[in-house]
């Protein structure tokens, strides 16, 4: 199958200059090889917000696709499905501002509470999104972005937005790009900081996106009073624009490999971190296989400055089975399961809540190991994006049906690139920033009837 070099616009400049009929606009598509449902309608792409999940998860796949693509779509009854009314939050409308100003999108009802949100990208803009500015840091040439939320609003969950938008940009040299995030690093119901860094970012690279490094420059909490923190995440250029297609595949139960490496890490007051490494400790050493020996085992507590903050993470190192065959093995000689729990009770003894968070992260840990899946249960709904951008058949298998998160991210790909999702897991992807090099003869060969 052949794309256009979407993030150049040059299918939509000239598709737009003939102003030619649906019929005809249909035929060239055909021509060239597009998946007619994604590059015809000239008229914005329409969708119901209460679809599926019926909550953030459609407008920051769907704005992430449009930007990319060039293709305006128009949401109805955003956050339907979401108590208090729905409507954009101070995170989803950092994510339209930004996304609206890297591809230059004419935008109606960008504003907190709205309910209704039409996001028309510029097709005819070429070169460098203003969103990144080329700067030099200690020495090196970076492309600077930044997005700030203004709030605690999740910056797990706007990165689902922004990262995909970062990784498929066309840049004129061969840098690094620096996001510098700002909101809510450890929010309820969202991907935290620690998941970012531990589990999210290893596995980009190991479905063959660029490494990248993030740190941290202050927390940002939901709990204990909210406030704003922030972190730096570095993304190394992509030497190929095309993504390879990517499996990831469930491993039998007799090739399963005991954890290689555990890290843990507690936020919580200091009063409390003897506490909880007592209990982790006598936890761990009662359930056995498969935790690692203590020598492959880090453990770090944190001052979270406030009784009412207590977060627990956990990621595991698993080796690839030795006898997989894997084309890839450079990358995928291990995988990497996250599991977490920011307690969201009312804390009446922190001893009770400690015990609570302890078996809840390590049953859910050892429950996902034990299952063969090399995702968690929030890493499938964040990798559908990318299955549908890959070039080829990418397949994700997981022992547990797809959340409603994955599948709300599974329509918005089918009806915005046209591709579909089997019940094994697999997509073909459209093969997003490929190029024909006769392109062009093509495109001047056409006739237009």
């Amino acid at each position: 199958m052949r794309t256009q070099c979407a993030s150049d616009g040059h299918f939509w400049q000239r598709l737009s200059s003939l102003q030619t009929s649906i019929e005809a606009a249909t035929r060239l598509a055909n021509t060239f090889g597009f998946r007619t449902s994604v590059f015809v309608a000239m008229q914005p792409l329409e969708m119901d917000g209460r679809t599926l999940e019926g909550g953030g998860q459609l407008i920051r796949v769907a704005l992430c696709i449009s930007a990319l693509i060039g293709r305006a779509v128009k949401i109805d009854n955003i956050r339907g499905n979401r108590s208090g009314g729905g409507g954009l939050k101070a995170q989803h409308l950092a994510c339209v501002k930004w996304l609206a100003h890297a591809c230059n999108a004419h935008v109606d009802g960008a504003e907190k509470g709205s309910k209704t949100l039409l996001f028309n990208p510029d097709t005819n803009r070429a070169g460098l999104s203003p969103a990144f500015k080329k700067n030099t840091i200690h020495g090196r040439a970076v492309y600077l972005c930044k997005l700030e939320i203004g709030t605690a609003g999740s910056t797990g969950l706007a990165l689902q937005a922004i990262l995909p938008f970062v990784l498929f940009s066309r840049f004129p040299t061969q840098d690094p790009v620096q996001l510098t995030v700002s909101g809510g690093t450890n929010v309820s119901g969202s991907p935290s900081f620690e998941y970012v860094k531990y589990v999210l970012v290893p596995t980009l690279e190991r479905i063959g996106l660029p490494p990248a490094t993030i740190e941290l420059q202050k927390r940002g909490w939901s709990h204990g009073g909210s406030n704003i923190g922030s972190y730096v995440l570095v993304m190394q250029p992509r030497k190929e624009m095309v993504l390879p297609a990517f499996e990831l595949q469930q491993i039998e139960p007799e090739s399963l490999q005991s954890l290689s490496h555990l890290r843990v890490i507690f936020l919580g007051p200091k009063h409390c971190h003897e506490e909880f490494k007592s209990y982790f400790n006598w936890r761990t050493e009662s359930q056995k296989s498969p935790w690692p020996d203590e020598a492959d085992m880090e453990l770090v507590c944190e001052d979270s400055g406030h009784d009412k903050r207590l977060y627990l993470f956990m990621a595991a190192t698993i080796p690839w089975p030795p006898s997989s065959a894997d084309s890839h093995s450079t990358q995928r000689k291990q995988y990497v399961l996250g599991a977490d729990y920011l307690y969201d009770k009312k804390i009446t003894k922190h001893e009770r809540a400690i015990k609570e968070m302890v078996d809840r992260v390590s049953s859910k840990m050892r429950s996902k190991w034990e299952s063969g899946s090399q995702i968690d249960e929030h890493m499938r709904d964040q990798l559908i994006i990318f299955q549908a951008l890959a070039k080829g058949t990418s397949q994700i298998q997981d022992a547990e049906e797809p959340s409603l998160h994955a599948r709300t991210a599974e329509w918005v790909a089918k009806k915005m690139l046209g591709v579909q999702f089997d019940v094994e897991g697999n997509c073909e992807g459209n093969g997003f920033g490929a190029c024909d090099d006769d392109l062009q003869a093509k495109f001047e060969t056409v006739k237009i009837s």
